[in-house]
C-alpha cells in the first residue's frame, strides 16, 4: 500500500491518501505490464508510472461510471490540455462552438461528407499512397474544399504538423514548468508552430470572406467539400475571427491526420497480410457499389463486411493500450464502484488492450477473424450492433458515453472509402518472406511501423 505524488499538470502536488498497487512500466514492457496486472487485479484499479507521469487505470466495470460524468467531476479537455500542452499546441483548448460543430454537424451530415471522400479518394489515392498524405487531402477536402485543399503548402503544413507538436512537446515537457513560459517562445519548434498558426489564418481568410457573403452555397452538390468550416462559422454568435476559425480548422485537422493516418497503415498492412479476404470483400464491394463506385449513406450501411473487417484492425491495432483519458476536477474527487476513492487532480484511464483481447467477448482473441462482427449481425436483433462506429462496455477504442470520439463516423466513411477504392483498383500484397509488421509502443500509445513497405499494383 503506497501513498503517491501525481503529476497534476501545474505542480507535482500530494492530493490525497490512496492506496494502491503501484506498477513501474519500463517502456518496452508496458504491455506485459499491463496484462500481468489484468490478470491478478482483474476488477482492481492501480496506479501505472511511465517516464514523466503516473495515471491511475481502471478496470471494465469503472466504464460506466466514468463515461457520464461532465467536465466539472473529471476533465478530458484538461487532460489533453495538459499532456499536450495546450497553451502552446492548441490541443485541450477546443471551445464550445468546436464540439458542437464536430459533435452534431458533423455527424449528422454523412451524406455531405461522403460526397467530398468520394470526388476526393482518386486524386488522394493516385497522387500519393502514403497515407497521412491521403489523409490530408481527403479530411482537407470535407474541412475547407479545393483549391485550398490541394494547395502544396497548405498539405505541407496540415501533415508536419502533428510531428511538429510532438517536436515542441518534447523540447517544452523538458523544461522546468517556471521557466516554460519565458523560454518558449524563443523555441525553434515553438516559433514553427506559430508560423503555421499565421500560415493557415491568412490562407483561409479569402476562403472565410466567401463564406461570409455567402457564395460557395450549393457547393456539395456542384464540388463536393468545404463544409466544415461553414459550419464552424455558424456556430459562433458573432462573426469568428479568421484566427479563430483557423485554431478549430488546426485542431480538427491534428485529431483527423494522426488518427487516421496511422488507421489507414494499419489497413494496408491487414489487406496486404490476410489476402485470403481480398474477394469475399471485393465482392461485396462491388455488389454494393455497382459501376459507380460511389459510396452513399445507404450503400455504407450495406458494407457489412467491410465494416467488420475496419472493426477488427481497430481492436487488433487501436490508437492506445488505454482509453479514456480524464484528470479528476471534482474538488471532492470521486468514487469508483470498486470501492475506491479518487481524489482531485488524479489521471485517470480505462484498460482497453485487455479489454480487446479478452476471450470472453472475442472468442480467439489473438485471431484476424475479418469477419468477427459481420457474423455477429446476422444474429436476429444484432443487425445494427457491433458496427464499427458503435461503443460501449466491450469497446472504447472510440471512448464511451458523454465523450466518445465524435468524429468517428467521419473517421469510419473515409477509412471504408479508402479500402474500397484500393481494393477496386489495386492488388495489394506484403514483399515476399515479410511478415506483418509489427506495433510500436511509445509509453501507452501504438504506432504503425513507419519503414514497413506494403506493395500495390494497378488492376487491369
Amino acid at each position: 500500500m503506497l501513498t503517491l505524488l501525481y503529476d497534476t499538470g501545474s505542480s507535482w502536488a500530494r492530493p490525497a491518501h490512496i492506496t494502491l498497487l503501484l506498477l513501474l512500466a519500463i517502456v518496452d514492457d508496458v504491455v506485459k505490464t499491463l496484462e500481468m496486472a489484468h490478470k491478478k487485479y482483474p476488477d482492481t484499479p492501480f496506479v501505472l508510472s511511465l517516464v514523466g507521469m503516473e495515471m491511475v487505470i481502471l478496470p471494465r466495470s469503472s466504464i460506466d461510471v466514468i463515461k457520464s460524468l461532465p467536465e466539472t467531476h473529471v476533465s478530458i479537455k484538461k487532460h489533453h490540455h495538459d499532456v499536450f500542452l495546450g497553451e502552446y499546441t492548441y490541443m485541450g483548448t477546443k471551445t464550445e462552438e468546436f464540439d458542437a460543430a464536430m459533435r452534431y454537424d458533423l455527424t449528422r451530415n454523412t451524406p455531405i461528407v461522403l460526397s467530398s471522400f468520394n470526388a476526393e479518394a482518386r486524386h488522394a489515392i493516385t497522387q500519393s499512397l502514403a497515407m497521412c498524405r491521403v489523409t490530408s487531402l481527403m479530411s482537407g477536402r470535407a474541412f475547407v474544399g479545393v483549391p485550398l485543399s490541394h494547395d502544396e503548402e497548405w498539405v505541407e503544413s496540415t501533415v508536419n504538423y502533428t510531428g511538429n507538436v510532438t517536436k515542441a512537446w518534447l523540447v517544452l515537457r523538458a523544461l522546468n514548468r517556471f521557466v516554460r513560459p519565458f523560454v518558449a517562445p524563443f523555441l525553434p519548434e515553438v516559433k514553427e508552430l506559430m508560423r503555421m498558426r499565421e500560415m493557415t489564418s491568412t490562407k483561409m481568410a479569402p476562403l472565410l470572406e466567401q463564406t461570409a457573403r455567402g457564395e460557395g452555397k450549393g457547393k456539395s452538390e456542384d464540388n463536393p467539400g468545404g463544409d466544415m468550416i461553414r459550419w464552424f462559422q455558424s456556430r459562433y454568435k458573432a462573426k469568428a475571427s479568421a484566427r479563430e476559425l483557423a485554431r478549430d480548422q488546426i485542431l480538427a485537422t491534428f485529431a483527423s491526420i494522426y488518427n487516421l493516418s496511422n488507421a489507414l497503415t494499419y489497413l494496408m498492412f491487414d489487406l496486404a497480410s490476410y489476402p485470403e479476404f481480398h474477394e469475399p470483400l471485393r465482392q461485396e464491394i462491388n455488389e454494393v457499389l455497382g459501376d459507380s463506385g460511389v459510396i452513399d449513406k445507404d450503400k455504407l450501411q450495406r458494407l457489412k463486411k467491410l465494416d467488420s473487417f475496419v472493426r477488427e484492425y481497430q481492436r487488433h491495432s487501436p490508437p492506445s493500450l488505454a482509453n479514456m483519458p480524464r484528470i479528476v476536477t471534482h474538488p471532492d474527487g470521486i468514487h469508483l464502484p470498486t470501492g475506491h476513492y479518487l481524489p482531485h487532480g488524479t489521471r485517470i484511464m480505462v484498460r482497453a488492450h485487455t479489454l480487446n483481447m479478452d476471450p470472453d467477448l472475442y472468442p480467439d482473441p489473438t485471431k484476424f477473424d475479418a469477419f468477427r462482427f459481420s457474423r455477429l449481425r446476422e444474429t436476429p436483433g444484432s443487425e445494427f450492433k457491433y458496427q464499427h462506429v458503435t461503443t460501449g462496455t466491450d469497446n472504447i477504442n472510440f471512448g464511451h458515453g458523454l465523450w466518445a470520439c465524435p468524429g468517428r463516423f467521419f473517421a469510419s466513411s473515409q477509412m471504408k472509402v479508402v479500402v474500397a477504392y484500393i481494393l477496386r483498383h489495386y492488388d495489394i500484397k506484403l514483399p515476399e518472406g515479410q511478415p506483418r509488421p509489427k506495433q510500436q509502443h511509445y509509453g501507452l500509445a501504438i504506432l504503425p511501423d513507419a519503414t514497413a513497405d506494403v506493395l500495390l499494383r494497378g488492376k487491369v
